[in-house]
């Protein structure tokens, strides 16, 4: 079997949280998670920034750095970096043809997509001789595969509420789960809570109260400064004496409030969000500092309140000069996407003024969007698999242009 079409198959594992499948698998390749110190962060929202800019911090200060991400745009290989840089084809080939021999020792072990994209990049890491990781939660924190890694520091970004049918349907479980990353005698960096029953629960997973530090952020901060505060504490705590600053003006994280110039006339800006939270935030920071948008190309995944999740994207149009929206409907994704048909029935009762195009094909849908913006700025915004799929039309989904790092 080649090894690749193999790892598709288990996309049709879905979902599985626990540790089982994956610590013995990394077990039979002799633990090289282990090899490494990681600096393993968790959260609802803000992972990824956080993530490239203390991966590029550390890299720009010659310490050779792997980073762990999930989930990917466009290639599956963008998971998977080093100093910035993601694995060749040919290497995630050779890792996946390594983990797939072990898979298939006795008793077997079939694992999910997602553990075997983590396990490759523990065998990557390991073989090329790191000298530190940055590790991505995928979902939660207490059974999620990336709780198996050697961390010497803990982050928790901002908790909002998501995947509940799977991490619980408050804010309280959501935090127990995702603060699970703790590890005995290990600082915790988190941001910030209001309510105190949740502070009290984050405090509960440290072995010891010291272990804790708080990041309280200013008013109206954005998720650049949030991750920068974040991530200057965390190296203030492991007795580093470098901060984030060089790396945030080096760091490139695509689809994130990313900005393409398509023309001379015409810029793309690019931004996904998966749950309300993250898209109130990136719609916030949005209408605060781009007042040329006119026209917008929107697409989600299935939401389990949608209502919630659309309420920031009609409150920026109510208050703004959007003259058109393009539905459309991401492809390739995991989740289910949401039918045009439905965004435009709550859409348009909202935003009576606004004129809404149809177009299920993402490719339909950015042709649309071009032609009718012409100049000023295109606003694409929605899942992540919809900013993918837009990078890839663009022809923006090259391992050059998935490299984080700008020197």
């Amino acid at each position: 079997m080649d090894v690749i079409e193999w790892l598709e198959t288990l996309r049709k594992q879905g979902m599985k949280l626990g540790l089982e499948n994956t610590s013995e698998l990394l077990s039979r390749l002799d633990n090289p998670q282990n090899n490494f110190p990681s600096i393993h962060v968790a959260g609802s929202n803000g992972k990824g920034t956080i993530c490239s800019i203390l991966a590029n911090t550390f890299s720009l200060n010659r310490i050779k750095t792997g980073l762990f991400s999930s989930p990917h745009l466009c290639n599956t290989e963008e998971r998977i970096r080093i100093n910035g840089i993601q694995i060749t084809e040919l290497e995630f080939s050779l890792l996946i043809k390594k983990l797939y021999s072990v898979c298939e020792l006795e008793p077997r072990i079939t694992p999910t997509f997602y553990e075997a994209t983590f396990i490759a990049a523990m065998i990557h890491f390991s073989s090329s001789k790191i000298d530190r990781a940055i590790i991505e939660t995928g979902l939660g924190g207490r059974l999620d595969a990336t709780r198996l890694v050697i961390a010497d520091c803990c982050i928790l970004t901002k908790i909002s509420l998501e995947h509940t049918e799977i991490l619980g349907n408050t804010l309280l479980e959501i935090a127990m789960e995702k603060s699970a990353i703790a590890r005995e005698g290990v600082p915790l960096i988190s941001m910030w809570i209001d309510d105190e029953n949740i502070r009290k629960k984050i405090k509960e997973s440290v072995s010891s109260p010291e272990l804790i530090e708080w990041y309280i952020p200013p008013p109206n901060q954005n998720f650049v400064d949030e991750a920068v505060g974040l991530a200057n504490l965390a190296l203030s705590r492991l007795n580093f004496t470098m901060n984030c600053e060089n790396a945030v003006k080096a760091t490139l994280w695509p689809g994130r409030m990313q900005k393409i110039e398509y023309s001379e006339t015409l810029n793309i800006l690019l931004d996904c969000a998966h749950n309300p939270s993250g898209i109130s935030r990136a719609i916030d920071e949005i209408s605060k500092s781009h007042n040329d948008i006119e026209h917008i190309v929107f697409g989600c995944t299935k939401q389990s309140n949608l209502d919630r999740f659309l309420k920031p994207v009609i409150n920026y149009v109510k208050s703004s000069k959007i003259e058109r929206i393009i539905l459309t409907e991401p492809q390739g994704g995991r989740t289910e996407s949401e039918s045009t048909e439905k965004l435009f029935k709550i859409l348009s009762s909202n935003l009576p003024d606004v004129k809404f195009h149809e177009e299920p094909s993402p490719f339909d849908a950015i042709e649309k969007g071009v032609f009718l913006t012409k100049k000023g700025t295109l606003l694409c915004i929605g899942s992540l698999y919809l900013i993918g799929n837009i990078l890839t039309i663009l022809e923006l989904d090259s391992s050059d242009s998935m490299n984080i790092l700008s020197l």
